[in-house]
Order: structure tokens, then sequence, then C-alpha cells
């Protein structure tokens, strides 16, 4: 007999004793079992939620393809949300910056930092059913003196899912799919 042999027999033979013990065997039974429920049910959450993760991402780039092949007018109210909602990632003080809106047309107009400038331009010029932009804003160099641009800025960061400190589901599961894969790789070559 050799030693694995004998280890695994050793734990299983205590495993054994423990859970079919007299006095506490039913109480360590039933937590197993608990452990053993709690574990399925989250498991099968945690694909409810990467499944219905990865509808919504697939929806969504069709959504986004779609709206670039169909040319469509869109309304102004709507044109100023996205241009809004796209100026937060890239400006430090969003709140600074006044945007106009006339028939696909956009006016940025307030004080912002200089290094801001270009990325905001960008970023009002690549929303869907923007036409032009007109550029008048105020750069400054430094925020001494501007009301609007006291106070400790931030841009909303990168959207790029693996950069973020917390992972989408569909981000995990691609991630986990991954790293298996490259394991299994790393063992079938270390066996050659």
């Amino acid at each position: 007999m050799d030693n694995r042999s004998l280890l695994s027999g050793i734990a299983i033979g205590a495993a054994l004793a423990l859970a079919f013990d007299s006095t506490q065997g039913n109480r360590r039974r039933a937590l197993i079992r608990d452990k053993v429920v709690r574990g399925r049910r989250m498991t099968r959450e945690a694909l409810d939620t990467t499944v219905r993760d990865i509808g919504n991402r697939a929806r969504g780039i069709a959504a986004a393809t779609r709206g670039r092949l169909v040319s469509e007018e869109v309304a102004d109210d709507r044109l100023l949300r996205r241009v809004r909602a796209k100026l937060g990632r890239v400006c430090s003080h969003p709140h600074a910056v006044d945007v106009y809106v006339n028939e696909g047309e956009v006016t940025l107009i307030g004080p912002v930092m200089a290094d801001e400038v270009g990325d905001l331009l960008t970023a009002a010029a690549s929303v869907r059913g923007v036409h032009a932009v007109i550029n008048e804003l105020e750069p400054h160099d430094s925020a001494d003196g501007v009301p609007s641009l006291q106070g400790r800025g931030r841009t909303g960061g990168s959207t790029f899912d693996l950069m973020q400190a917390n992972w989408a589901p569909a981000t995990r599961a691609l991630v986990g799919a991954a790293a298996v894969a490259a394991g299994g790789l790393a063992i079938a070559y270390a066996r050659r």
C-alpha cells in the first residue's frame, strides 16, 4: 500500500466518523446539507445573473450597430441628455459646462480645465445624432479664481470592464473560462 492510499483512507474514515457520530452526527449532516443547498442556490443565482448580463450586452451591441447603420434624426432634448452623459466621463467638472442643442448642432459653453477641452469636443462629436460641435469653452490652466471649477472634480473613469474594480457578471464568466482554458493548456504542455 502506498502513502497516498493510506492518507486517503484515513481522511475518508475521519469524515465518515464525524458525519455519523451518534451524538453530533445529526447536526453535522444538517450543516453539510445546508451548505450544499446554499452552494447550489448561489451557483444558480450567479448563472442566472450572468446569462441575463450577456443577453443585455448582446441587445446593446445590436442596438448600437443598428444605430450606426441607420441615419435618424434625434430630438434635441434626447441629444442633450446623451451629450451631458458623455461629458461626465471626460470632464472633471461637467456641471460647469452648459450644453445647448439646436437641430443636431451642439454648443458647449463654460469654464473648463485647459487639458480637458480636446476630450470634451471629441466626446461631444462622438455622440450619435450630433452633426456639429461649436466650441465656446473657456479653458483655464488652474482652478484658482474660477468658482465652478472649485472642489475635487473627478472623471467617470474607464468603461473597459477589465480596468474596473467590480467586474460585470459576463466579464467574470469570460475571464474565468479563459483562466480555466489557460490552466488546461499549461497542464497539457507540462505533461509533454
